[in-house]
């Protein structure tokens, strides 16, 4: 333009910021189309600044500053302008994981993760773009980082196997915080937390175990609140041979229904009714189970409690003797 440079940069500057408004309004309302949830990214720092910087780029060299000031004055903005993409991206990414995870539920146990490895993940290209543009050889860089990652990773082996299989846990979702699980090895308790290192397991004693995840992850075990908290339960009690078995069960039935109505504990869902079963024919006597539901693992020391205390004095009152380990002996 035929005008000095006083009078066409405040101009440029001006159409700049237009531009930077507009690009700012369009992004904008893509997101808000693409984000149904009303958690679109804000990315108008980021657009916008990178719009003005950008423009900036393309005037600095016919500005005809002095070399030196010239020079570091286009690497700052070259590093100001990777900064604003980094940031857009970031946000974008870490918006478009949350609206992942939003219309996929199942995986919102490693939201946290996914998010932290994406920023981490874009913060390295950023680094890498950054150092390209200073004029830094990226390659021999790259080349010793990744011997020295083989080095760190073979020196941090074990915790690595367990950072990968408490991402495993979180996403696949074998145990959930507050799930009741048993370990083949006899560890159980609720689980309280999975971190990035073990899964802290608290006992019904309220003392806490701390299982490694790698263990965690490829150990058989039972989780009692998958597919539903409510589980089976029993308590057996052995009668003498001189007991009629009718009488008893009929008996034993009365007071399963009776505690089942008292006992909160007890679950009563439709398919849950109590039952009782002759189950063996001991040395010592007939031994019948009373099966139930309880609401939870944790509700089963309570129901069988009021249970037994019933069954007790019922037996009592019929007259029914409990069976005695006992053995005859003949002597010749």
């Amino acid at each position: 333009m035929p005008a000095p440079p006083f009078v066409v940069l405040p101009l440029f500057v001006a159409a700049l910021l237009l531009v930077a408004g507009l690009a700012t309004r369009a992004v904008s309302g893509i997101l808000a189309r693409w984000f149904t949830n009303g958690e679109a990214p804000r990315l108008g720092i980021p657009v916008g600044g990178g719009v003005v910087i950008g423009g900036l780029l393309m005037v600095v060299p016919e500005l005809g500053l002095p070399a030196r000031l010239g020079h570091w004055l286009y690497l700052a903005l070259v590093l100001a302008f990777v900064l604003a993409c980094a940031m857009g991206t970031s946000r974008l990414a870490v918006s478009a994981v949350n609206e992942y995870a939003r219309r996929h539920p199942s995986v919102n146990p490693a939201l946290g993760v996914a998010r932290v490895g994406v920023r981490i993940l874009i913060g390295i290209l950023a680094v890498v773009t950054a150092l390209e543009a200073l004029g830094v050889p990226v390659a021999p860089l790259l080349t010793t980082l990744g011997v020295g990652s083989l080095a760190l990773a073979l020196a941090l082996q074990e915790t690595l196997a367990n950072l990968f299989a408490g991402l495993y846990l979180l996403a696949d979702r074998p145990v959930r915080a507050g799930d009741y699980i048993k370990i083949h090895d006899g560890e159980e308790g609720y689980v309280e937390t999975i971190g990035w290192r073990s899964a802290r397991l608290r006992t019904l004693k309220n003392n806490v175990v701390i299982v490694p995840n790698q263990k965690l992850s490829q150990a058989i075990l039972t989780n009692y609140h998958l597919p539903s908290p409510p589980v089976a339960t029993s308590v057996a009690v052995t009668v003498s041979y001189d007991a009629d078995p009718a009488a008893v069960e009929a008996a034993l039935g009365e007071e399963l229904r009776g505690a089942a109505a008292d006992v909160a504990e007890i679950h009563r869902a439709p398919g849950s009714e109590p039952t009782v079963r002759l189950v063996e024919l001991s040395d010592s006597g007939m031994a019948f189970a009373c099966f139930f539901q309880v609401r939870d693992v944790e509700a089963q020391a309570t129901a069988g409690h009021h249970l037994r205390k019933r069954i007790l004095a019922r037996l009592r009152r019929d007259g029914v003797a409990l069976a005695l380990p006992q053995r005859v002996l003949r002597r010749r």
